[in-house]
């Protein structure tokens, strides 16, 4: 019988498992490095849009910060040029009403009067000054109340004075105006 010695064989055999698994594991770990660095190129890219998206928000954003400011100051000059206007608005209406005033009052004044001085303080109206007689100051009176209709009118003195070695009656009369409403101030316009 012949005898055949295997044990060259499996030596040979083991050695060939031995590099066959070697080789299984650094084809493995090659294979591992690259899945691992196309992973890590995929996240950095990622990172790096994401950082670039950030950037051109937070720019977008201080420049729209930018144009807000400027709405905001847009808002106010626009509140500020209102006011003015309703300013500019009541000082017309209280101008023509000023005017009316001293119309009414001048043609009111009969012969023989002269007003001294005239205050006007928002809802009243101060009259003062010298007739020839008592007799005239209450048609000046009068006369005041067919021009002034709606106004109450009230004498609060009437003396005795001398001017320039004239004897004169020195009066004072007090209109009061009617209650009116104000005028309605300017709105931004609906669009």
């Amino acid at each position: 019988m012949i005898r055949i010695n295997l044990l060259p064989i499996r030596a040979a055999k083991k050695k060939e498992s031995v590099r066959q698994q070697a080789s299984i594991a650094g084809l493995s770990i090659v294979l591992l490095v690259i899945i691992l660095g196309i992973f890590y190129f995929s996240i950095t890219k990622t990172i790096n849009e994401l950082r670039e998206s950030i950037s051109n928000e937070e720019k977008e954003s201080s420049r729209l910060d930018k144009v807000i400011g400027e709405l905001k100051n847009v808002e106010a000059e626009k509140k500020v040029v209102l006011e003015k206007l309703n300013i500019v608005k009541q000082l017309e209406v209280n101008r023509r009403t000023h005017l009316k005033i001293l119309s009414d009052i001048a043609g009111a004044v009969p012969e023989k009067v002269w007003i001294e001085t005239l205050k006007d303080s928002g809802q009243t109206v101060v009259i003062t000054g010298f007739a020839a007689a008592d007799d005239i100051v209450a048609d000046f009176m009068k006369a005041l109340e067919k021009t002034l209709v709606s106004w109450k009118i009230e004498l609060e003195v009437v003396q005795q004075a001398e001017k320039e070695k004239i004897k004169l009656a020195g009066f004072t009369i007090r209109l009061e105006k009617p209650k009116e409403t104000p005028p309605q101030p300017l709105t931004k316009p609906k669009v």
